[in-house]
């Protein structure tokens, strides 16, 4: 089934933090942000049953790089399917974005690039999401 976007996508390949509203242990998990556009995003990550993240709120957070900017988006889970080893594919709808907002989430997405994306549909390894070890 093909999916027509309403909005460009932007392919990020940044990891972040990520916490979903109601899980029973409320901690920041790694992800990785596969992409980007001005109403949400595409994520990865682990979790055993990716039907019960559908409708839930979800928090995501770049990790810093240093103290002055910090960027958390917040969504509500649209559509997470199961990818290979454990990890699912989530898609992220922004929620009543502001204008002020559309316009930073208009410039986040139009300043992402990098040099070699995630490429969805392919078998991600199971350690594909933790954070590179500093």
């Amino acid at each position: 089934m093909e999916h027509r976007r309403r909005v460009p996508r932007r392919s990020a390949g940044w990891f972040g933090l990520c916490r979903i509203e109601g899980e029973t242990d409320p901690e920041w998990r790694d992800c990785l942000v596969a992409d980007i556009s001005i109403l949400g995003l595409g994520i990865t990550l682990h979790h055993f049953w990716p039907s019960e993240l559908v409708g839930r709120h979800i928090s995501v957070e770049a990790p810093a790089v240093g103290d002055s900017i910090n960027v958390r988006l917040e969504g509500v889970v649209r559509n997470a399917d199961r990818a290979a080893g454990g990890v699912v594919r989530v898609g992220i709808e922004f929620d009543g974005l502001s204008e002020s907002e559309l316009a930073v989430a208009d410039v986040l997405s139009s300043l992402i690039h990098v040099s070699a994306p995630p490429v969805v549909g392919e078998e991600v390894p199971d350690y594909a999401i933790a954070r590179p070890i500093a």
